[in-house]
């Protein structure tokens, strides 16, 4: 038997190993393949951060586009990966404002995103979920 480097799930191709002994190692009620991965999952859900910013009116740089602004976001990492998009409580008007932006994330450092506004220069703030993968 061998086992799969990340979940170390059960892996054989012994053609010995007796039936009920792979189907325990499978689907068995403890530390099975199935309990593996279903622990793995929860884990790996529950490390989600969901985080709250505005993007400030007043804060874009530049006199054409792209226009960019630093986005300071707590607990991110160099190299974590995530999503932002508008808040849900952004009103039309903001979110009408952030379809003219043409915004997008195009850089990332240790507690800030860089994005930039490739359209229209946003006039009113624009509130943003970040979601923190873990």
């Amino acid at each position: 038997m061998s086992e799969t480097k990340n979940c170390k799930l059960h892996l054989t191709d012994d053609s010995t190993e007796r039936f009920q002994d792979w189907r325990n190692a499978m689907n068995g009620p403890d530390n099975s393949n199935m309990i593996k991965i279903d622990t793995a999952i929860g884990e790996k859900a529950n490390s989600s951060v969901a985080v709250s910013a505005v993007l400030v009116s007043t804060a874009w740089a530049g006199v054409n586009p792209p226009f960019t602004q630093t986005l300071a976001v707590d607990g991110l990492t160099a190299a974590q990966n995530g999503t932002i998009s508008v808040a849900h409580n952004a009103t039309a008007e903001q979110r009408e404002i952030a379809r003219e932006a043409m915004l997008s994330v195009i850089g990332q450092e240790e507690g800030s995103l860089l994005i930039a506004a490739d359209g229209e220069m946003p006039e009113r703030d624009i509130p943003v979920y970040i979601i923190l993968l873990g």
